[in-house]
C-alpha cells in the first residue's frame, strides 16, 4: 500500500482487479480518455455528451488555436473482437456531410490505460467501411443457406477474416 497524494488515503499499488463493465460504462470510459489525451496536447475540450446523452451528433468538441474539430468515441472493452454501431435496420448511412474536421475515435481498451489503443478515423471513411461491410456481410447466405438479416448491427473486428471482408482487420489497416 502506498499513500495517495490526491486523496490522503492509503491506495493498493496496483488496482488489477478485473471487472465486468456495463456498455455505458465503457463508452463513458472512451469519451473520458480522449478527453485526456487531448487535455495533455493543449486542446480545449467540451464534452456534448454529458449535458444531453446522445443529443448531438458527435461526443466531443475540441479546440485548439485556430483548429476546431468534431469527435465520434466508440469504445470496446478488452476482451471484445471490435466495434459495434448501431443503425435503423436498412436505414441508410450518411458519408456526406461531414467536413475534413470530423473524426471517429475508437478506443481499444486495455487492461490498464497504457494498454488503450486509439484510432483516429476520418468520419466519413468510417461510414464508407461500414457500408461496405454491410453489403458484403448481408451479400453472404447463413450456413444454412438462408439470407442474412439486417439487425442494424454493424461490427467492425480486429482481426482479418475470409472473403475480403472489407468490416475486418481494422487493427491492421488504422492502427498508428
Amino acid at each position: 500500500m502506498r499513500k495517495s497524494r490526491d486523496l490522503g488515503e492509503s491506495v493498493p499499488e496496483k488496482l488489477e482487479v478485473e471487472v465486468e463493465l456495463s456498455k455505458q460504462l465503457i463508452g463513458a470510459y472512451g469519451e473520458k480518455a480522449v478527453e485526456a489525451q487531448l487535455l495533455r496536447q493543449g486542446w480545449v475540450t467540451a464534452n456534448i455528451n454529458t449535458s444531453i446523452k446522445n443529443a448531438a451528433e458527435f461526443d466531443i468538441y475540441a479546440r485548439k488555436n485556430q483548429r476546431r474539430v468534431n469527435l465520434r468515441v466508440k469504445t470496446c472493452g478488452q476482451a471484445e473482437s471490435g466495434f459495434t454501431f448501431g443503425f435503423r435496420p436498412g436505414a441508410k448511412i450518411q458519408t456526406s456531410g461531414f467536413g475534413k474536421d470530423d473524426f471517429t475515435i475508437l478506443v481499444r481498451m486495455g487492461v490498464t490505460r497504457q494498454g488503450d489503443d486509439y484510432y483516429v478515423v476520418p468520419t466519413a471513411i468510417v461510414r464508407k467501411v461500414l457500408i461496405a461491410h454491410r453489403a458484403h456481410y448481408l451479400g453472404q447466405r447463413k450456413r444454412d443457406g438462408t439470407e442474412r438479416v439486417d439487425t442494424g448491427d454493424i461490427r467492425l473486428r480486429f482481426r482479418e477474416s475470409r472473403g475480403n471482408d472489407p468490416g475486418s482487420g481494422i487493427d491492421r489497416k488504422w492502427k498508428r
